[in-house]
């Protein structure tokens, strides 16, 4: 029986519909956000609503989705992950620490594993999703770690809760602990993708295989293996009917 995912549309509509995938910047020109710890604040409210209404990326300081709140203080914070994809693969943005100086690789990847020892997963798995065009949100709101799209979060609902998982994981994501996740986002009409990451193939030449925290490059990351895995419960009446 071939899978077919959810696109639920949401029944309001919006003029601006944040289709374009990617950013929109002439040549030159870059956003510029600072980090903060656990973000990057983009505090500029043209730049904000730009990147916003190019590719959905982050969050308004006042609002739900993006900056709409009309006050003139709001910013736009962007997630660990959506920074480091804009700023060192796209590299349309300017990240600079509260002292005002660049962030470079090195640094930004110390500070994102200071507060998630598994950012180079999550980074992997969000580089993954983005390759095939998905629009990529937090997912702690539903106990996972990203929400994907099909398109903008104000036309459609999320098709996928995303559980990040390493081999080591491999012992608690047994059926009966993921049965809670997918009871909750089954609530919400999502299915859980499961994506595997084998850190091991993308270390640096002569870096312990234990090792993996240290990324030498942006580009080493496209060595990194990600395995995709929709978990779903079996309908049996469900399948009898699609077999008559």
């Amino acid at each position: 029986m071939q899978f077919t995912f959810q696109c639920k549309k949401k029944r309001c509509n919006f003029r601006n519909s944040n289709a374009t995938p990617f950013p929109i910047c002439e040549q030159g020109e870059r956003y510029h956000g600072v980090l903060t710890g656990l973000s990057v604040e983009i505090s500029d409210s043209t730049q904000s609503q730009s990147l916003h209404n190019n590719g959905c990326y982050g969050k308004g300081s006042k609002s739900r989705g993006g900056p709409a709140s009309g006050d003139e203080d709001e910013t736009l914070l962007l997630g660990l992950e959506e920074s480091c994809f804009l700023a060192y693969y796209l590299k349309v943005l300017e990240i600079k620490n509260q002292s005002g100086t660049s962030v470079d690789w090195e640094g930004f990847l110390k500070v994102a594993q200071d507060l998630n020892d598994r950012f180079l997963e999550n980074l992997a798995c969000y580089l993954y999703l983005k390759s095939k065009n998905w629009v990529i949100k937090s997912g702690i709101k539903f106990g996972g770690d990203f929400l994907i799209y099909k398109q903008s979060p104000r036309n459609f609902h999320a098709s996928f809760l995303v559980i990040v998982q390493t081999h080591s994981d491999l012992d608690y994501y047994q059926p009966k602990n993921l049965k809670g996740v997918q009871r909750v986002a089954e609530t919400s009409d999502k299915d859980v993708l499961l994506l595997t990451v084998d850190c091991r193939t993308g270390l640096t030449v002569g870096q312990p295989k234990e090792d993996s925290s240290h990324i030498a490059t942006p580009e080493a990351l496209k060595e990194i293996s990600v395995t995709e895995t929709i978990v779903r419960r079996f309908n049996y009446s469900s399948f009898v009917q699609s077999k008559q």
